[in-house]
């Protein structure tokens, strides 16, 4: 069966339809003040939604995942949550707009602005990041512990519980002048280590499990501080 010339050129506009114009890996380059730096970023659609991940490798960022993702036909804008994030800014945003061949915009943070220029250099590689895992049954418990910060002493509580599903969950307090319930997006356990991370605060806890004194020590990162912390057992749940 032959298709006449008509029929095959109404297939073209169908066929650019189904594009769709921003997914893909894009590299190119965002001239932070100073230095220009080399960015790779990956887009790609995903349930309705949209994807993401983000390297810089002259900031040390490797693949980054995006959030706020906005995206049209032409358009996009997302931020990189607590990474880069100032706490007088906010996160570090970008908005970029397709320009011929290429995505260009700007990225801001801290209160600064960078232009940023990229081109399609193929399909989008998207780096998952890393996802909560279970912990051992030991772990599951209330841990207490202190530390201090500034000349400040600080309360620490941990909770951890396993789900049927898979992946543990916990719930993060640090007492100091306030009360803060922090969100956790991550809870990994890899041989015998613990981390446990809330992201949008810049806060985390890694650490292991002492068997002689039944005790998890390890330390706390605040921002870019780190304090040693031991975490002693509330309460022995049964076995």
């Amino acid at each position: 069966m032959k298709c006449s010339p008509m029929v095959l050129l109404g297939l073209v506009p169908a066929l650019a339809l189904g594009a769709v114009p921003l997914e893909g890996r894009w590299e190119g380059r965002v001239d932070i003040p100073g230095r220009e730096s080399p960015i790779i970023l990956d887009l790609a659609p995903q349930s309705g939604t949209w994807a993401g991940s983000l390297i810089l490798p002259g900031l040390g960022i490797k693949g980054a995942p995006l959030s706020n993702i906005v995206a049209s036909d032409s358009d996009v804008a997302f931020d990189l949550g607590s990474v880069l994030s100032a706490p007088d800014y906010g996160p570090a945003r970008f908005r970029m707009r397709l320009d011929g061949d290429g995505l260009k915009g700007d990225m801001s943070q801290g209160g600064n602005v960078a232009k940023v220029a990229l081109r399609k250099t193929g399909p989008a590689q998207v780096d998952a990041g890393p996802r909560s895992t279970p912990v051992n049954r030991a772990l599951e418990d209330q841990w207490s512990g202190e530390f201090e910060l500034g000349g400040y002493p600080r309360q620490v509580t941990i909770t951890l519980q396993n789900h049927p599903e898979g992946a543990a969950t916990a719930t993060f307090v640090v007492v100091g002048k306030q009360v803060n319930n922090l969100p956790v997006d991550l809870v990994v356990e890899e041989g015998r280590f613990l981390r446990i991370e809330s992201g949008t605060t810049r806060v985390a806890f890694e650490g292991r499990l002492s068997e002689e004194s039944d005790e998890l020590k390890g330390t706390i990162e605040v921002g870019p501080f780190e304090r040693p912390l031991a975490l002693r057992r509330s309460s022995r749940r049964a076995s």
